[in-house]
């Protein structure tokens, strides 16, 4: 039976690696439709595999601190201990359960300690930021806010949170230049969404202020309902994900993500002409998502749409040369269009080059190589090279 490495240093076997794998993804899951004793049973479940695995108690850990159960996080963060590259994570979690706890004092010393493993830890300047904020200390959290967004430009607690500094400072139109510099990359957040509603009232604004308190409110109902189609969806529960997404996007008819995922549950359910014209909207939309392309041009080979799949994957591969999937999917069609030579050109490029470990498991990326391989094997046995 092989070993693999799995959950930061502790070693399962490859069966127990996938389960693990898969209980972490339920957690996620459920954490995002915000069942937490369902995500807590899911890692409860995991940690009985391997009960050593300090990254899996972190992660309950997290669990509680998501459901505001302060208390409960903290016994576990104090007893736990991760390698020292992940010390400052550790540190600044401490500190966000401190600062729920409403102990604003350990609350800034636990963040000033993660700074101290890593001085440019955003992570750990926005909780500073925030137990300055909550104890007054308004013109200290706005130089940490400073300093967390000179590090990282954009990061939207950062630049969120000073503006709402800024707002009860009294400044208005600072706070809106700091939500409108969060919409420029995030112009669906809600909760930006609402404070800067909130400002433009102070500034008598309001026809602004209405606009982005009524937007705020379609916005808040699409996020929801998207996000809680992806975590359905995760669970196997395509048909509850999709009546999900529809409601999203009868609030938000121009959410391209929202087509997208809508496009991928109804594939799934083998509704392949209602998952093409979600593909087809959702490229309308974004038209630099190659995954979109990539998966409309999966579906019009479905059905049988053969010509039209091969325009798809030039459009994915054009956003992307070395988008192996695409590669693979046009050979495949190149193949069942009797144009072998070709096929081959395409497998060869599927295969040239590793995509980045964020974009698919390793799994699938040895899937697709032994398909490939196979693929490429059944041509140079037809055309005998």
């Amino acid at each position: 039976m092989g070993l693999w490495l799995s959950t930061r240093g502790v070693i399962v076997d490859k069966a127990v690696s996938k389960q693990l794998k898969q209980l972490k993804d339920e957690a996620v899951s459920y954490n995002k439709l915000e069942l937490y004793s369902k995500a807590e049973k899911s890692i409860k479940k995991a940690i009985e595999l391997t009960p050593e695995s300090q990254n899996l108690h972190h992660e309950l850990a997290k669990i509680y601190l998501k459901s505001k159960r302060f208390q409960d996080s903290l016994e576990i963060l104090d007893n736990i201990s991760l390698k020292e590259k992940y010390t400052h994570i550790l540190l600044k979690d401490k500190s966000i359960a401190y600062f729920g706890l409403g102990k604003l004092k350990k609350a800034l010393y636990y963040s000033e300690e993660a700074l101290s493993k890593k001085q440019d830890y955003v992570g750990a300047l926005v909780s500073k930021g925030n137990t300055l904020r909550e104890m007054g200390k308004y013109n200290e959290a706005l130089s940490v806010f400073d300093e967390a967004i000179q590090k990282s430009p954009q990061h939207r607690d950062a630049l969120y949170q000073k503006g709402k500094v800024l707002h009860s400072l009294g400044k208005y139109r600072e706070a809106l230049d700091n939500f409108d510099a969060v919409l420029n990359f995030r112009p669906e957040d809600n909760a930006v969404l609402k404070a800067k509603g909130l400002s433009h009232d102070e500034l008598e604004e309001y026809a602004e202020a209405s606009e982005s308190l009524k937007k705020s409110l379609s916005v808040d109902n699409s996020i929801l309902f998207n996000d809680r189609g992806v975590a359905l969806t995760r669970l196997g529960y395509n048909h509850k994900a999709i009546d999900s997404y529809r409601r999203a996007l009868a609030s938000n008819p121009k959410y391209a993500i929202c087509w997208f995922n809508l496009g991928k549950a109804l594939f799934r359910v083998g509704d392949l002409n209602e998952a093409l014209k979600a593909f087809k909207k959702s490229t309308e939309l974004n038209p630099k998502n190659r995954s979109a392309w990539n998966n409309r041009g999966v579906t019009l080979r479905q059905l049988n749409r053969l010509e039209e799949s091969l325009d798809c994957y030039d459009r994915a591969i054009k956003l992307k040369e070395d988008y192996s999937w695409a590669w693979h999917n046009k050979g495949y069609v190149l193949e069942l269009l009797d144009r072998p030579r070709e096929a081959l050109e395409c497998y060869d490029m599927s295969i040239k080059k590793k995509p980045a470990a964020h974009e698919h498991g390793g799994d699938e990326w040895e899937k697709l190589k032994k398909d490939t391989k196979e693929a490429i094997s059944r041509i140079n046995k037809i055309i005998g090279d």
